[in-house]
């Protein structure tokens, strides 16, 4: 942190000497008794505030930092950070124990920064002076190599793992390994991601299901599934809510491995942690047609077996919305005719608007579906609308709002209505449909 965070007020005070992070913390209590004795309702915030720009600062936490980077470990941190190796040698030369502090909530080693933004030589400078590559920091329980691995600097990953670094990394908190690292978030880049991939397995990693789906690897997800069937059965770890296999795939848009984990036997109607189907990750019609698909071919048995016994269907959600999915209109209204309550039902409506299948969601508005009706999606009850919103499918959006879908309605866990979930996603042609609506509040949410 420098001092470009000051604003720019000539009457600002110069901090004391040698400032430390007791001291602002005593200061900002201070304030506060002051600030209370005229406004009573004052917060610690408020105060913070009051004092940060009191100092040049445009915030509590700019004032913080730039403290926080005069002390030696803050110093050490920022030469890390930006690979200043003159002056994190200079530090070590007069603090030789401190190469192994750690920084943050998380307490991430100096290697751990260093290697996160792809600084080679300072990790080669910490690496030298005696630095654990294999430490672990305490919020991911991660070593350093999976951050340069998850950030594709396969200059550091080889550094690291010269150095006695372990290439599998196993018990991460998310699961995944190095490998895993390196090929399961969003970010990841597939050439330079796969190179990184490719160094650890030469070092004796091994792929898992889901580094292969992130990376694209038919060949090794056959292997993998070849050699333990229970793959298929994999699950991502708490964070990530459990997922299956199938489930990551839809979530990474990597159509070709949904298509190959259902042909190998992924079950289709797996749920994650929170009993959630693969649909509901959906957010197109084609990312997941293979598994729509492969439901409709188990809902037109449970038809074909209902016909022999003479009975009723015993459909479901999914089944009814596999076969809208499908456009096999007849299964749909025998679904209709022997459940005639489900579409009533919230939950498909939802599941249409956030795949932005129109003619789907047209087909259950035009039998009763209610455009307004609250489901649970994950740990919030929203309505179509917003999971129209947060795809980013305009026409669905459209014609829920054409069709009597009330843009008021708030989901549960933000406590927002249509236009601050347009906001906040920032999707602009959904939002001037609604701000051109007169039953849609002018503040937003």
């Amino acid at each position: 942190m420098t001092d470009d965070a000051r604003t720019a007020t000539p009457d600002a005070r110069p901090l004391p000497e040698s400032p430390s992070l007791d001291w602002l913390k005593k200061e900002a209590k201070r304030r506060l008794t002051d600030l209370r004795k005229t406004e009573s309702d004052a917060q610690l915030s408020d105060a913070q505030l009051s004092v940060a720009r009191e100092y040049g600062f445009s915030s509590w936490r700019a004032l913080k930092a730039h403290i926080d980077s005069l002390a030696i470990d803050g110093q050490l941190v920022a030469a890390s950070r930006s690979g200043n190796v003159n002056a994190l040698r200079a530090l070590l030369d007069e603090y030789p124990d401190r190469v192994q502090a750690r920084s943050g909530e998380y307490r991430w080693t100096l290697l751990h920064i260093a290697a996160r933004h792809g600084q080679l030589a300072a990790v080669s400078e910490l690496i030298e002076r005696g630095a654990d590559v294999n430490a672990r920091e305490e919020g991911d329980n991660t070593y350093p190599m999976h951050w340069a691995a998850a950030a594709a600097h396969l200059d550091v990953v080889r550094r690291l793992a010269d150095a006695g670094g372990d290439v599998v990394g196993h018990g991460d908190d998310h699961a995944l390994e190095v490998i895993g690292w390196t090929s399961c978030w969003d970010e990841a880049n597939d050439a330079a991601h796969r190179a990184v991939a490719d160094f650890l397995v030469s070092r004796g990693a091994k792929h898992h299901v889901f580094s292969a789906i992130g990376l694209n690897l038919e060949d090794v997800l056959r292997r993998i599934v070849a050699e333990d069937p229970l793959a298929l059965g994999s699950r991502l770890s708490r964070n990530e809510n459990n997922q299956t296999p199938l489930q990551f795939a839809v979530t990474r848009n990597r159509r070709r491995m949904v298509e190959l984990l259902v042909e190998l036997g992924a079950d289709p109607l797996g749920v994650d942690g929170w009993g959630m189907p693969v649909a509901s990750y959906a957010q197109s019609v084609e990312i997941d047609r293979s598994v729509m698909q492969a439901i409709h071919r188990l809902t037109v048995a449970e038809v074909d077996s209902a016909d022999r016994g003479r009975r009723q269907v015993n459909g479901g959600l999914l089944d009814l919305v596999a076969s809208i999915a499908v456009r096999d209109w007849k299964t749909t209204d025998r679904l209709l005719r022997d459940n005639p309550h489900i579409v009533a039902t919230p939950g498909a409506l939802q599941l249409m608007a956030k795949r932005g299948d129109v003619d789907g969601v047209r087909w259950l508005l035009d039998h009763g579906a209610d455009p307004s009706a609250r489901w649970a999606h994950w740990d919030s009850e929203v309505t179509p609308l917003h999971l129209a919103i947060l795809a980013d499918h305009p026409g669905v959006a459209g014609l829920l709002l054409e069709r009597g879908a009330d843009p008021r309605v708030r989901d549960t866990k933000h406590d927002s209505d249509a236009i601050g979930w347009a906001k906040f996603f920032r999707r602009r042609e959904i939002e001037k449909m609604l701000q051109a609506r007169s039953d849609v509040p002018r503040s937003g949410s």
